[in-house]
């Protein structure tokens, strides 16, 4: 059970970390389409998609 909860905690962790970033740097407004170019900017940061390939996204 400890388990499972800790993994809910570092889930939580990790979108609040997310949502605060994509605030901080873009705003409230616009909220998904930002989230949307932060998790592209990150795809390419840990190499899920290539640099080639997020150009393509707007």
């Amino acid at each position: 059970m400890a388990l499972i909860r800790n993994i809910f905690w570092i889930a939580f962790f990790v979108v609040a970390t997310f949502a605060f970033i994509v605030l901080f740097e873009h705003g409230p407004t616009n909220f998904a389409d930002n989230a949307k170019r932060e998790l592209t900017e990150l795809s390419v940061i840990f190499g899920v998609q290539s640099k080639a390939d997020s150009k393509k996204s707007p």
